[in-house]
């Protein structure tokens, strides 16, 4: 790996580490052709792999159902002007985590997240992971690129 890419995942990994929410784009399945975007929280991994706590009843999931790739945006919230801060874009795909691994998963996320303890025991909520191919970096003006997974 280059200097540049180097580089590039290094931001990338600091911006997905310190953001606590960021915006999942999923293929609309009530509006073919278009994407749809919400905001949910999620924290990594051991791998680098983002994980979310997700409800049934929420349209993103139902998305997921129909085609699990997605897309995760992730800005850096303390810089002042949007188009000149950091920002990442992972795309891959969402897959629910194996029973045997929720626990660990869980506790990743209740760590970052100590509020959704309450809605986590709730029966509609499952937990994902998501799968990366790609991570699109934006470091600053001039300084972008694609990193492999």
């Amino acid at each position: 790996m280059n200097t540049a890419a180097t580089t590039l995942s290094a931001v990338a990994r600091q911006l997905l580490t310190e953001a606590d929410a960021g915006v999942l784009a999923t293929h609309s399945q009530g509006y073919e052709g278009f994407p749809f975007s919400s905001l949910v929280q999620f924290a990594l991994d051991v791998a680098g792999q983002p994980i979310f706590l997700l409800s049934g009843l929420a349209e993103h999931t139902k998305n997921l159902r129909g085609n699990p790739k997605a897309s995760l945006f992730v800005r850096d919230l303390k810089s002042g002007e949007p188009q000149s801060t950091a920002r990442v874009t992972m795309l891959g795909e969402i897959q629910l985590i194996p029973e045997d691994e929720v626990s660990a998963a869980r506790d990743l996320f209740l760590a970052r997240h100590p509020q959704a303890a309450l809605w986590a025991s709730f029966g509609d909520f499952r937990w994902f992971r998501m799968v990366p191919s790609a991570t699109y970096v934006v470091a600053g003006f001039g300084q972008m690129g694609w990193v492999r997974e």
